[in-house]
């Protein structure tokens, strides 16, 4: 006879053995956004350049950027709300806001 303790202990494991093995954290993601967001500007790389944020700057996109200048500025909106709920510990929420980003600077 299973008991409700060996029945629950064999759903979590079984869940816990579902989890796909690429799932990654949400600081993860949001360094995988940031390192897309730079990789989108010009390689012209002065050392003032790499410390600060390219888009406040002033930066020139390169021509085969995936994305606009508007999309950079809705991606980094995303991002920002990412970044709070990351500090907030809400790392659910953070991954759901930043699968917009992430689809359109194609980072999978």
């Amino acid at each position: 006879m299973i008991t409700p303790r060996l029945f629950t202990a064999g759903v979590y494991a079984t869940l816990l053995l579902a989890t796909p093995a690429w799932a990654s954290t949400c600081s993860e993601d949001i360094s995988a956004v940031d390192r897309a967001l730079r990789s989108q500007y010009g390689e012209d790389r002065k050392w003032w350049q790499v410390i600060a944020c390219p888009i406040a700057m002033d930066g020139q996109l390169r021509k085969d950027a995936v994305v606009n200048v508007e999309q950079i500025k809705e991606i980094s909106y995303f991002r920002n709300i990412a970044y709070m709920q990351h500090a907030r510990g809400e790392d659910k929420m953070c991954k759901e806001s930043l699968i917009k980003p992430k689809r359109m600077l194609r980072v999978w």
